[in-house]
């Protein structure tokens, strides 16, 4: 069973970091392709955050800064030099785990294309 996942926005500048959560990349996961459902039970998951391109090659993937949330969001927060060396169009995956359950979180019609835009 796959989970579905809805960015807040598809823009993000390589680079940017604040402690600020408004310079973050953020979303929802959802149980349902309708988005209709959010998985409440995130903040009982670990998570990696992953970025990769249109082939499904991975470019990136982090389990540092990532929080989930129990309403079903979630936020990446980048620290100083941790920020994905890539520029271009990438799709964000969210892999989920815990004892004995491993789940990815995945867009439908773009909703997890993300463009890092070159600072």
């Amino acid at each position: 069973m796959a989970l579905y996942l809805d960015l807040d926005y598809n823009t993000w500048v390589r680079k940017d970091y604040t402690d600020s959560t408004a310079y973050d990349i953020s979303g929802t996961v959802y149980r349902d392709n309708t988005f209709t459902t959010a998985e409440t039970s995130l903040d009982t998951f670990t998570g990696t955050f992953r970025l990769i391109d249109q082939e499904g090659k991975l470019l990136f993937s982090t389990t540092s800064g990532i929080t989930l949330n129990s309403d079903g969001t979630f936020l990446m927060a980048f620290a100083d030099g941790k920020t994905p060396l890539i520029t271009g169009n990438s799709k964000v995956r969210l892999l989920l785990e815990k004892s004995g359950s491993r789940l990815t979180a995945i867009g439908v019609n773009g909703s997890d294309e993300l463009f890092l835009e070159w600072d």
